[in-house]
């Protein structure tokens, strides 16, 4: 697991000419000011605020007491709300040593401005900040294009991690078929069965939500960025495709796993059945002749006694011979 982030909010704002100023984190409150410049768009980026820090960008940004309630909480499950004269979308990141995997991201767009909110690391979004605020900023001019650069982004995150699974599920699936899979092997495929349904849990949300977007319903998203909304829909579909192909895949390497173990079982009592028999015949004849009664057959006989061994090592030979060529030895 990283280490805690820095609290820390980060304010850049992008002149027409393409130039960005970012401005000390104590002027929040003189945003609507650089907001309100014709073409500047203003990215205020926070890590882990604190209840003042987020009492300071309600009152700044005008956000909606349900949006201040979900920053408090976390937690949220991806989706997108519509207040007045903004809009809030909840994401996530696929982080390998974030708490669950998974990095929250609150995006509140806005005109000529957006906000987001994070609590772990982010690395893919803070690339796209890192982005913005040089010269080469990728094409984000617009407060169309900055909230698409930033979910493609935590979308493009979950690739990495799936691949990850890929190769881990097939280092399962060489083990169960060989029978080396141990206890070991069963608790991870219940582990990457759980990841899995992690990931589901999250990406089916933000399909939806890229679906609405689409749309076009909501003026986040004009005719230019269309095309790029799009394309991002296509790759949670993607996405959310490998992800249920994996646990179809883990849901068989598991049935194999249990295959390999009940033929396992199947063939240590076939073994056992096999001993069984063997010394049964010996034993029988050495449990009868162990009785007690004065009269009985052979008893008086010289030879006797190697003849019942003789017939015993007859037996097992015999009992031997029949299971080998049966394959149950």
């Amino acid at each position: 697991m990283t280490d805690p982030v820095e609290p820390s909010i980060v304010v850049l704002a992008r002149s027409p000419d393409g130039s960005v100023e970012e401005l000390p984190a104590g002027r929040i409150d003189e945003i609507d000011q650089v907001t309100d410049r014709d073409g500047t768009l203003v990215w205020v980026s926070a890590t882990a605020p604190d209840d003042d820090d987020i009492d300071a960008l309600g009152r700044e940004f005008r956000l909606h007491p349900l949006a201040l309630e979900d920053l408090r909480k976390q937690h949220q499950r991806p989706k997108l709300d519509t207040y007045e004269r903004q809009h809030m979308i909840v994401a996530y990141e696929a982080v390998a040593d974030a708490p669950d995997g998974l990095s929250e991201i609150h995006i509140f767009v806005g005109a000529g401005w957006l906000l987001s909110v994070t609590w772990t690391a982010t690395p893919m979004c803070d690339a796209v900040r890192r982005a913005f605020a040089g010269r080469r900023n990728g094409g984000i001019n617009t407060t169309s294009e900055l909230p698409y650069a930033i979910l493609d982004a935590a979308v493009d995150s979950y690739f990495p991690e799936l691949d990850t699974l890929s190769d881990r599920i097939d280092a399962i699936e060489d083990k169960v078929l060989v029978g080396e899979a141990d206890r070991e092997s069963l608790a991870e495929i219940l582990h990457l069965k759980r990841r899995l349904l992690e990931l589901r849990r999250v990406l089916a949300p933000m399909r939806d939500v890229a679906n609405v977007l689409l749309r076009r319903d909501l003026e986040i998203v004009d005719a230019a960025s269309a095309p790029y909304y799009q394309d991002l829909y296509d790759h949670l579909v993607r996405v959310l495709d490998q992800v249920d192909i994996y646990r179809e895949l883990l849901a068989a390497v598991l049935d194999a796993r249990l295959t390999v173990a009940s033929n396992s079982l199947n063939a240590i009592m076939k073994r056992l059945t096999a001993f069984t028999v063997v010394l049964m015949v010996p034993t029988l004849i050495a449990g009868i002749y162990g009785m007690n009664f004065d009269v009985m057959p052979e008893l008086r006989q010289p030879l006797g006694y190697p003849l019942a061994l003789g017939i015993m090592a007859a037996a097992v030979v015999v009992a031997v011979t029949y299971f080998r060529r049966k394959g149950w030895f």
